[in-house]
């Protein structure tokens, strides 16, 4: 998996690999514009004018040096100057001269913008790095709004400028077209709070150590395609039904059976060899004629559950979609956790009535799998500032209840029993529709019950949701695409990655 590292491991990891390759700082900065330059001719030519913003510090270092090697290349390209001019890193004081010498129009910013900057095709936000600590000071904070309301095209060197690495500060963003950084990613990257200023994300790789990568702790792994790939189990040929688990599915109640229609159809589409549902007697003839091939145990009240069935026969149960959040049916789920010994996918209202019953996490099998949404995530943990201490509440909740926690969004956060994170990579704005999560919870259940380790299959389950979606978006387009969309295309998506 793709690591992402704090932004204390991203210098050490630059200090590391100059030790290492006996290079220089500057020479380090040679290769990574370079490379940031082989993108950019390959994607925008002569014709475009550009404007490169450049702070004092290594970023600006950065932005200088595109500028110098543009201008070879016969680029109409001119430089401004963001910040304290007695605070210029060595590194930077070498590509401005450079850049003086090679007779490029510098203008030192001032509070009289427009009078100053003229317009370009294009912006090169290169004015403050990753290293930010603290939001930017209000000069700088108004130079951000006037490029962020310019007509030009905005790509950020490394980050864009008013974002931090791996928190979340309230300040103000350049807002990007495309974000181009090296070698990692970084976790801010994938914060909801800045979706809307990170723009289209092009990670290059700058030739950093990969010593230093996989011995690094990180603050976080990237889940993408290759890592699905690795993780996949083969079905043998003298496979039966019986090889491939038996699950359990607990769901729907009066005008709520939808959940549990779909919450099946995925779990059977996920390789599950038995699959048996239980739900209000309402619904037999529903799921019986809407999903044949899972068997059905009905409850004794029409129109909610009140109990369970026998427990014995099952190696995984998901439970909550569509369950409502009744006096009968919180007194079942308090009964059914002192009961359950096997993993648990606990969804939607289950998740509901435990955030008002929180003791029920203690009885919560150990690796069961929690799939809130943000919403149902602060009903179980309470109020919070942003995603930085959503994220480490997460961690504390995985770790303290030995359990995997999935919150459910864009760029899906995922922890293990150990507090670890994990980022997916896959799915869109279309998938912001009723049941999708049902959907993704009889993924995650199938894949339990078909033998994957319930981690495993919540970093499989999530891909492949996400997945079937971009599928989904790429055949139908994101207006129109419904959860039952998701379910027609996971034999697609397995497809795809096991081929």
């Amino acid at each position: 998996m793709l690591k992402i590292l704090s932004g204390d491991d991203i210098k050490n990891l630059d200090r590391y690999t100059i030790e290492k390759q006996n290079i220089t700082s500057l020479k380090l900065m040679d290769r990574a514009v370079n490379i940031f330059l082989n993108w950019y001719t390959s994607n925008y030519s002569s014709k475009e004018s550009i404007n490169i913003f450049c702070g004092v510090g290594n970023n600006g270092g950065d932005g200088l040096q595109v500028a110098c090697i543009l201008k070879e290349k016969g680029y109409k390209v001119e430089i401004y100057i963001v910040g304290d001019s007695k605070r210029f890193t060595k590194e930077c004081l070498y590509h401005l001269k450079n850049a003086k010498n090679k007779k490029i129009k510098i203008v030192l910013i001032t509070n009289e913008l427009q009078s100053q900057i003229s317009n370009s095709d294009v912006i090169i936000d290169a004015i403050i790095g990753s290293g930010l600590s603290r939001k930017l000071n209000a000069s700088t904070s108004k130079l951000v709004d006037y490029i962020n309301s310019s007509n030009s095209t905005i790509i950020s060197i490394d980050i864009p400028t008013g974002i931090p690495a791996n928190f979340y500060i309230k300040s103000n963003f350049i807002k990007a077209n495309f974000t181009v950084t090296f070698q990692l990613p970084k976790l801010s990257f994938y914060m909801p709070e800045y979706s809307n200023y990170i723009g289209k994300i092009i990670v290059l790789d700058i030739g950093l150590e990969k010593t230093f990568i996989e011995n690094a702790d990180g603050i976080a792994s990237f889940v993408e395609e290759r890592d699905i790939k690795n993780k996949i189990l083969s079905r043998p040929n003298n496979s039966h039904k019986g090889n491939f688990g038996h699950g359990l599915i607990i769901a729907g109640s009066r005008g709520m059976m939808g959940a549990c229609v779909l919450t099946l159809r995925a779990a059977l589409k996920s390789g599950i060899g038995l699959l048996t549902s239980y739900t209000a007697k309402k619904g037999e003839i529903i799921v019986q004629t809407s999903v044949p091939e899972a068997m059905i145990i009905i409850d004794n009240e029409m129109d909610a559950i009140s109990s369970f069935p026998p427990l014995d026969p099952y190696s995984v149960v998901g439970i909550g979609p569509g369950i409502g959040t009744s006096k009968i049916t919180t007194n079942m789920l308090e009964d059914f956790f002192k009961n359950v010994n096997v993993p648990v996918v606990i969804d939607a209202d289950a998740i509901n009535i435990i955030a008002s019953n929180k003791e029920i996490l203690n009885f919560i099998p150990e690796n069961s799998v929690l799939t809130p949404h943000p919403k149902e995530f602060k009903r179980l943990v309470g109020e919070y500032a942003d995603s930085s201490k959503r994220i480490e509440l997460q961690k504390e909740l995985s770790k303290k209840y030995k359990v995997n926690i999935l919150v459910k969004g864009a760029y899906s956060t995922m922890t293990n029993s150990s507090g670890e994170l994990f980022i997916n990579s896959t799915g869109n704005p279309g998938m912001a529709t009723g049941g999708s999560g049902d959907v993704l919870t009889g993924i995650i259940t199938g894949l339990i019950g078909r033998g994957y380790s319930p981690f495993d299959a919540m970093i499989i389950g999530v891909f492949i949701h996400g997945y079937a979606g971009d599928i989904s978006k790429g055949e139908l387009g994101e207006e129109s695409l419904m959860a039952s969309d998701l379910i027609d295309n996971l034999p697609k998506s397995f497809k795809k990655i096991i081929d």
